[in-house]
């Protein structure tokens, strides 16, 4: 036995030192620690990372584990509404609206007739104080609940969150409803007193609707005026578009013809006489005539130039005029008074032939053939 035992004591020792001792093939040892380190590194070459879970993967994950454990919170809040024994009974409420929009679904299928009395009553006062308008359709509905004590409760939320359709109801419960609750106070009295409520917050929203109606009205109004103002001014500088500004100088008044200056009547001109038919004045009247209009009243001077002592008549808005000639510039023109004219409009020519300057800015716009 004892050899035995020195057999297995003395086996691990013989093949722990079998490796250092050489092979039977004539390989050392080193060449088996090489192959294993070969295959080690092989295997890490292949052996591939696992990626990480994403962070918005366990972020969803976290929300949805929150959304599981609110729900599950919800319905043990629900059951201990209506459960005076259930350690969660006397703040249930009160959490529930803690929770606020979350629980107001499980609160409305909480109104059901199915439900015990105090649950519906006590998950109609819940919906009151979160004031969700998802309320409304199923308290009106629990309106017609059996428990007058339901009724009263579902009445007291209908003056919070009711809209248009609950007016109606509450006129109905207000007048037909006959039930009290446990402790006496009738249905009929708490509906009248949350139509009162509604109402007076009816008139506050229509009074102010109609200060804003009345403020965009006014708003429109001033609008209004500022743009017919600023069409009237344009509308007055179009008007002005086209027309050439005069010269300060060429409207003067009018001097009478009777006045003419005498020294410009006894020039000495007899001996101008016989060479007169030299003048083109011939060729210009057996020329076709080339007429106009007078657009500002002004005067005839002798000579193309704008002088006082010059002055030889006068013509009127709207005379008719006979184009004769024109300076190279086209700035004045040489005419005379056409068929129709106002008697106070007269050339008194020193040579007879009743014709002068005048300046381009009086007539309308002539044509371009009149020759220079």
């Amino acid at each position: 036995m004892d050899n035995q035992n020195r057999r297995i004591d003395n086996q691990p020792n013989s093949a722990q030192e079998q490796p250092n001792g050489p092979r039977a093939d004539g390989q050392a040892n080193g060449g088996d620690e090489t192959q294993v380190g070969q295959v080690l590194q092989g295997l890490a070459k292949v052996t591939r990372q696992l990626p990480a879970v994403p962070a918005t993967t366990a972020r969803r994950a976290d929300a949805r584990a929150l959304q599981q454990a609110t729900r599950e919170r919800i319905a043990a809040l629900i059951l201990a509404l209506g459960d005076p024994g259930n350690p969660l009974h006397q703040h249930a409420a009160d959490d529930l609206v803690a929770i606020g929009e979350a629980a107001v679904p499980a609160l409305n299928e909480a109104l059901n007739t199915n439900r015990p009395w105090l649950t519906s009553y006590r998950a109609a006062e819940a919906l009151g104080q979160i004031g969700d308008g998802r309320a409304a359709g199923p308290l009106l509905e629990a309106l017609r609940h059996p428990n007058s004590n339901v009724r009263w409760s579902v009445v007291r939320a209908l003056s919070v969150v009711g809209d248009a359709r609950a007016l109606l109801e509450l006129r109905r419960v207000a007048r037909d409803d006959r039930g009290k609750t446990s402790w006496g106070e009738p249905v009929a009295g708490a509906a009248q007193s949350a139509l009162n409520q509604m109402q007076s917050q009816n008139m506050l929203l229509r009074g102010a609707d109609l200060i804003k109606t009345a403020v965009a009205c006014v708003l429109m109004l001033v609008a209004l005026i500022i743009a017919w103002e600023v069409v009237g001014n344009l509308r007055a500088e179009l008007r002005q578009v086209g027309h050439e500004p005069v010269d300060p100088g060429v409207i003067v008044p009018l001097i009478p013809t009777a006045a003419a200056p005498v020294p410009i009547q006894a020039l000495p001109q007899p001996q101008s006489e016989p060479t007169s038919p030299a003048t083109p004045l011939p060729t210009l009247q057996a020329a076709t005539e080339i007429t106009g209009t007078v657009r500002v009243t002004g005067n005839v001077r002798a000579e193309p130039v704008q002088n006082q002592n010059n002055r030889i008549g006068g013509i009127t808005e709207g005379d008719e005029v006979i184009f004769l000639s024109r300076t190279p510039d086209g700035q004045w023109y040489r005419v005379r008074l056409g068929a129709r004219h106002a008697s106070g409009s007269k050339i008194n020519d020193p040579d007879g032939n009743e014709n002068g300057w005048v300046r381009r800015s009086l007539l309308e716009q002539p044509p371009e053939d009149i020759p220079v």
